[in-house]
């Protein structure tokens, strides 16, 4: 067992018994229990997952739902990689919440992170409110990554994760080579500095 290379933080957001604990579950243990009581503050655990040769780890913050712990929430943002934004295909008002998540991140974040919109209970197919189309709509409008999964079955709950990862460790890479480019343009300056 090696040290992973690399480490991110990820938020998970989205109203109360939309199934944040539920994918959680699902995507660092492998199973699902039915009767998962609500989140209290924050919780966490940590899943190391292979990516281009080398170990991420993902630090999965899982928050609780309720308008109560919204501030505990806000704050967490400041230190997040990644967001994911959850929301019930079966319960219309889980989304028509989603966008004062994004305002919350936001508002908390100043700067673009990524944030991947997942819509939870596909399992449920026919209790559906809120179409496929109107998720996608949403994530196009705020260039959001968009998945459809479900924490009951196990269906897309790894591949959504693993694209945000994707993406935050390209960001990352393209961070240290600006690094390296500013390191070796001012050591190339150096020599002829004290003229």
């Amino acid at each position: 067992y090696s040290a992973p290379d690399r480490l991110f933080k990820i938020i998970f957001v989205g109203n109360s018994s939309v199934g944040k604990t539920s994918f959680l579950q699902r995507f660092c243990e492998d199973h699902f229990s039915a009767g998962t009581s609500a989140t209290v503050g924050i919780d966490y655990c940590v899943k190391t997952v292979p990516m281009d040769n080398s170990q991420v780890a993902l630090q999965l913050w899982d928050t609780a739902g309720q308008e109560r712990y919204r501030s505990i929430t806000k704050q967490f943002f400041r230190k997040a990689d990644g967001v994911i934004v959850m929301y019930d295909i079966t319960a219309k008002d889980t989304f028509t919440a989603v966008k004062q998540w994004l305002v919350s991140i936001e508002e908390a974040t100043g700067e673009n992170i990524p944030v991947l919109l997942l819509g939870n209970k596909t399992d449920n197919e026919k209790e559906r409110e809120v179409p496929y189309g109107l998720g996608e709509h949403l994530a196009k409008e705020y260039s959001l990554i968009f998945y459809e999964c479900s924490a009951c079955s196990g269906h897309n709950t790894r591949e959504p994760v693993l694209h945000l990862a994707r993406i935050l460790k390209e960001q990352e890479d393209k961070v240290k080579e600006k690094t390296v480019q500013l390191q070796q343009d001012s050591k190339k300056k150096s020599c002829c500095a004290r003229l």
